[in-house]
């Protein structure tokens, strides 16, 4: 009998694994690049809130490297360009984090990148509802809602005929109502402080105690009687002392009171001068005012800016919190309610996402017009656990036919007592697109300048700056629209149409809810100057329209009040002062009989003085 083999494999088992095991191998190798590059489009879409492109995207498993070829990223608020384009980035990565499903790049080389290049085709809208959707919104909506900016030119001045406004409109009519309840109020109390003080009683009391004790003689009043007289003149003398007091306070009291009154009559008139420049803005006056003047131009062209900056600043917020704090994230798709994941990072371990260091390194052309490096470092989804702050530092010159210099220098702190976000860069030798002024038929064409621009984030703080410098500027005019323009319109149109020069700054400051913003150029004082010298009259006219209009509201109210508060200020400027004098008469008069009657009663002993 043959003894029975013992049997290690099953071969009929392993022989269907085997076949699994490759067609998963092979799976893997046609299909993984493809499923990691469309992942990697759709998170890249989600967390800057539009669409991203990645042409081809290489796995090389032995070298623990990603390739990626043909990265667009869409401009959010213009579909039809890019914000940049990269050539190839290279990332190598560290395979032991990759364990924990957390990735660590060692070293990033990118290649081939340019900025602000024009789509094929438009990007796809991002979705409103996704959390960078919504935050864009609410940027946008912040931009419009939080800064007021003037305008140069409305309508013609010299077709203004007349206003009517409508007094619900009048905020001087409002604290003026408001004001004159005050004003009676006040007026009642110091009346009824002055009342209850009773010092006419008093005075008449203490006038015929002194009457009658200079008319008395002590010899026959006997002793019982001057010591009655003596009591009675002392108690009326602390009676009057007591009401001098009084009176002091109520004038102190009168003086604060009347105080608050002009000052509530200066608030009545400024809220008048207001209501002067909403009929102004009613009349559609022009600002010709010269800081006024670079915010109508370019004011709306400075809060893109900011709101852009502002943007990218709360999504790198949003997706990098300061300190250990939990993420939450959407849960994976069930059939049931998907939920919500929360990760609660731990110290001492790795981040989900870190770039240790990233390098771009450019050049191009035969002599070597582009040359452009660029480190990254430490930037990470989790900066607590890693305790450094994300820096870039960026030099150099770009684009081979007219070389762009480019300094940029940007970092992130999100840990520690103080978060901060800043970027500051500026780029020489750039030709930027044309410049629409609002509410004006013309735009200028900056052509090759130097551009600037700095943004901080420190908390809810803002500070920025923004500015162009060139000396090839081009205006340009729309013909039929400048043709039908008004005066305002055309005398800028003959200020700025001979400029070669362009020179405008714009200071951000503040915080995120009240955010300020001063816009300058060298277009101000020109401007300014020569609608003051051609307009002035014409706008004095009609400012005094605009005047008349809102004080045959007004005056009326405004007047009786004032005359309240002078009549006020009058009656008590001289009615206290002159009972605080009768009451010192009066005191006066009983003391010298006081003494008189007390010499009488002591047989001419010296008293002390009263």
């Amino acid at each position: 009998m043959t003894p029975a083999r013992l049997k290690i494999f099953r071969w009929r088992a392993v022989g269907p694994l085997l076949l699994f095991l490759v067609l998963l191998a092979v799976l893997w190798v046609v299909f993984a690049d493809t499923i990691a590059r469309r992942q990697a489009e759709s998170n890249l879409s989600q967390l800057l809130g539009t669409e991203v492109d990645i042409a081809s995207l290489r796995i090389r498993e032995a070298d623990a490297a990603v390739d990626i070829g043909g990265l667009q990223i869409a401009d959010p608020r213009h579909r039809e360009r890019n914000l940049l384009e990269a050539g190839t980035i290279t990332l190598d990565l560290d395979p032991i984090p990759l364990t924990e499903k957390k990735l660590v790049v060692d070293d990033l080389r990118l290649s081939g990148l340019r900025f602000l290049t024009t789509r094929k085709r438009p990007a796809r809208p991002a979705d409103p509802n996704s959390p960078a959707g919504r935050l864009l919104q609410e940027t946008e909506q912040w931009a419009r809602d939080k800064f007021e900016l003037p305008k140069l030119a409305l309508g013609r001045i010299d077709t203004v005929k007349s206003l009517v406004l409508n007094p619900d409109q009048l905020g001087s009519l409002k604290a003026a109502q408001a004001f004159a309840g005050r004003v009676d109020s006040t007026s009642d109390g110091l009346q009824q402080a002055l009342t209850g003080l009773q010092l006419q009683g008093l005075l008449d009391s203490s006038r015929t105690l002194a009457s009658r004790l200079a008319q008395s003689d002590p010899k026959q009043l006997g002793v019982a009687g001057v010591r009655d007289a003596i009591a009675s003149t002392r108690s009326t003398v602390d009676r009057l002392k007591q009401a001098k007091t009084q009176l002091a306070g109520l004038e102190q009291s009168a003086k604060a009171a009347l105080t608050t009154l002009r000052q509530g009559l200066a608030d009545v008139d400024a809220a008048r001068q207001r209501d002067y420049a909403f009929a102004q803005g009613l009349l559609g006056l022009p600002s010709l005012d010269a800081p006024n003047v670079g915010a109508a131009l370019f004011g709306r062209l400075s809060t893109d800016y900011f709101q852009q900056a502002l943007f990218y600043a709360r999504t790198v917020q949003r997706y990098v919190p300061p300190g250990l704090q939990p993420w939450n994230r959407p849960g994976p798709k069930r059939t049931r309610m998907a939920g919500t994941s929360v990760e609660f990072p731990k110290h001492e371990a790795y981040p989900r996402f870190l770039l240790r260091h990233g390098e771009i390194d450019l050049a191009a052309g035969a002599a070597g017009q582009s040359q452009f490096r660029a480190d990254l470092a430490d930037i990470t989804s989790q900066p607590a656990l890693y305790g450094r702050p994300a820096r870039l530092l960026a030099s150099g010159r770009m684009d081979s036919d007219q070389p762009v210099r480019v300094d940029l220098a940007a970092m992130s702190r999100h840990f520690g007592k103080s978060p901060k976000d800043s970027l500051v860069a500026r780029l020489s030798g750039v030709n930027l697109p044309s410049i629409h002024l609002p509410e004006l038929p013309f735009s200028v064409n900056p052509g090759r300048s130097t551009a600037g621009f700095a943004f901080t984030l420190a908390g809810d703080r803002l500070g920025g700056a923004w500015e162009i410098i060139s000396d090839q500027a081009t205006w340009s005019a729309d013909s039929g629209r400048l043709a039908q323009a008004s005066l305002v319109e055309n005398t800028v149109w003959r200020v700025v149409s001979g400029l070669a020069q362009l020179r405008v700054r714009a200071e951000l400051g503040g915080t995120i809810e009240h955010p300020t913003l001063q816009v300058r150029s060298n277009l101000d004082d020109a401007i300014a100057a020569r609608l003051k010298g051609l307009v002035g009259e014409e706008v004095a006219k009609v400012e005094g329209k605009a005047r008349a209009a809102v004080d045959a509201l007004v005056n009326d109210q405004v007047t009786a009040l004032q005359g309240k508060v002078s009549g006020l200020e009058n009656q008590f400027a001289d009615r206290l002062p002159a009972d605080r004098g009768r009451l010192d008469e009066a005191q006066r008069q009983l003391e010298a009989q006081l003494k008189r009657l007390a010499g009488s009663a002591t047989g001419g002993i010296r008293l002390p003085k009263l």
